[in-house]
């Protein structure tokens, strides 16, 4: 082998080593970079199950507080309920009573005319008590029909009770994820 060639082999092989320590120097680096983007993934991924825990836990005390609010709001909305249908009945009895009213007070006018008559009138007076007698007992009637709707009306509240506890349910289901219960 002559001179020239053994050097141009030296260079070559000195320009390979240097190539060689660059891809070296190189892979380092992106070896450098890559644990780096491990270990911030890690810390990302650990700060967010720290996050999701947590909001996990806040939920899962929140929610029998939410419950609770929403049963008492059934209860509340139960007995306005209650309430607006016995004042919505009571008024049509009354309305009923009120009609019977005229022919009541058309007899109490006739008997109060008839006082100075009360020799020829007792058999008229006799027939508006008897009339009388039929509005108190329409009344008395009046008064039954409203006892049975109050007792439709406590079963039909029972009723939109438990409902109201069904539609309520779908929130039970978190209690599972408090894990202080």
């Amino acid at each position: 082998m002559e001179l020239r060639d053994e050097q141009a082999l030296d260079q070559a092989m000195a320009g390979f080593a240097g190539l060689m320590r660059r891809i070296d120097a190189r892979q380092s680096r992106i070896e450098a970079r890559v644990a780096l983007l491990y270990q911030l993934l890690f810390g990302a991924v650990i700060v967010l199950v720290a996050s999701l825990s947590f909001l996990t836990i806040i939920l899962s005390r929140q929610i029998p507080d939410a419950t609770a609010a929403v049963t008492g709001l059934n209860a509340h909305f139960a007995r306005v309920a209650d309430n607006m249908d016995r004042i919505e009945h009571s008024m049509s009895v009354i309305d009923a009573g009120m009609q019977s009213l005229p022919t009541v007070i058309a007899h109490v006018d006739t008997m109060h005319g008839g006082v100075a008559f009360m020799s020829r009138d007792v058999t008229q007076i006799a027939q508006s008590i008897a009339t009388i007698d039929d509005s108190v007992g329409t009344m008395s009637t009046n008064l039954g029909d409203m006892r049975q709707s109050f007792q439709l009306m406590e079963d039909t509240v029972g009723r939109m009770g438990r409902d109201v506890n069904h539609l309520s349910q779908p929130m039970r289901m978190f209690n599972w994820m408090n894990p202080f219960q």
